[in-house]
């Protein structure tokens, strides 16, 4: 456990400090952009999940795989991610790099048929700052935003029969989104306006996955089902609008327009349902999946923002040459491909918001400690510059260990 309790004392300190420097105008809707809940593992196989049920690694996509963890083991699996982003809108780019906590989960039995997992990840992102001077000659729109909503989960997996393992996650979704929205005239004689907005949201969610196993000759098949019935959590706010004129740079407020303070709502997040199959053997996992959000449900305070449904198809595969070859390293090594394909839960002007990316992978095993070092890369595209909207081309690089240590077995001394 000595292992496990030193990566926790470096990833801990690392999730408080690190802030959020990025700047993506697509987290301007709903309530901020969707973060990534896979692990190094999943990322680097195309972010596959759904029919994923390895004791190696902790698959939050589908409770059913905690059925799944190491007997007598204590697991912890932890991640750091890096992302540069080159966003190109008419004629003008911009770089933008972030680096953050990207999760911490802790997986152990409970019984041979019951396993359970806890863990903190992020769920949503804010962060945005841009100005707006076409729509009005007269004036420039300046928009900011920052923020998010952070997910502690506490999830259990069954296996009521041999072949079936069933699951549920209980999420608690809890943060803050602060939005800025400013006109500025070009005339002086005009009164400017600001207004700033924040909202509160907190509240539990549920989604619950299957898993089911056949063996077949040298290979085990794995078909796999995830759903989420969409949950309404608690929402709070406090807008205030002014107006103000501009004297020497400075800020001279005139008036205060509005003011709501403690307004009570509901954030409505989407329905979604996933289905899967993995392909494993001792040298080979292959898998895919298709899963499907319906954002018209998506609700903030009476407000969708025009939301569509979105969906995406991932495949992916992971290959070890020898497991056992404990004398020749670069047999043990896992290495992984993968491709996805997602149609954004964004539709603006008239044109869908489109993300593809094509994934690398390795998994190193670290011999003195038992650990596994996991590193991935993706390399992908969001969006377009024609229609006036943004293309966001990325790279995201994730480094994520898996720790496992015996639990609860009782020392012999002869």
């Amino acid at each position: 456990m000595k292992q496990i309790f030193k990566l926790l004392f470096l990833i801990i300190p690392f999730s408080v400090i690190s802030q959020n420097v990025s700047n993506s105008p697509y987290s301007r809707f709903g309530f901020g952009e969707l973060q990534s809940s896979y692990s190094a593992i999943q990322s680097g196989m195309g972010e596959v999940g759904i029919a994923i049920n390895s004791p190696v690694g902790i698959n939050t996509i589908n409770p059913a795989s905690y059925a799944f963890v190491h007997k007598q083991r204590f697991t912890m699996q932890a991640g750091l991610s890096h992302q540069t982003n080159l966003m190109e809108a008419g004629g003008v780019s911009q770089v933008v790099n972030t680096s953050k906590f990207n999760y911490l989960k802790m997986g152990f039995p409970v019984t041979r048929w019951w396993g359970s997992s806890f863990g903190l990840l992020p769920f949503s992102e804010t962060a945005y700052s841009f100005n707006d001077s076409n729509t009005d000659p007269d004036a420039t729109y300046s928009f900011n935003g920052n923020g998010g909503l952070s997910r502690f989960y506490f999830g259990n997996g069954f296996r009521p029969i041999k072949n079936l393992s069933i699951g549920v996650n209980v999420n608690y979704l809890f943060g803050s989104i602060e939005t800025n929205r400013e006109v500025l005239f070009s005339d002086p004689s005009y009164l400017n306006t600001k207004a700033n907005e924040e909202t509160i949201i907190n509240g539990l969610s549920y989604d619950f996955g299957l898993i089911y196993t056949q063996a077949v000759k040298d290979w085990r098949i794995n078909l796999g089902l995830t759903y989420d019935n969409g949950s309404s959590l608690d929402a709070e706010r406090n807008l205030f609008t002014q107006t103000f004129r501009v004297v020497n740079f400075n800020q001279v407020l005139e008036d205060t327009i509005q003011f709501i303070q403690l307004e009570e709502g509901q954030l409505v997040l989407p329905t979604s349902i996933g289905y899967g199959f993995s392909l494993v053997n001792d040298k080979w996992s292959i898998a895919a999946e298709y899963n499907t959000k319906n954002w018209s449900d998506f609700e903030l305070f009476g407000a969708n923002d025009n939301l569509q449904n979105s969906s995406k198809l991932s495949v992916g595969a992971q290959f070890i040459p020898e497991i056992k070859a404990i004398n020749k390293y670069h047999k043990i090594v896992r290495y992984r491909l993968g491709f996805y394909n997602a149609q954004t839960y964004l539709n603006l002007n008239n044109q869908s918001i489109d993300q593809y990316a094509l994934t690398f992978g390795l998994g190193l095993p670290l011999r003195k400690s038992g650990a596994l070092l996991n590193l991935s890369a993706q390399v992908g595209r969001r969006g377009t510059t024609d229609y006036n909207l943004i293309q966001d081309s990325f790279v995201n690089f994730k480094v994520g260990f898996v720790l496992s240590d015996i639990w609860f077995i009782k020392r012999k001394f002869d």
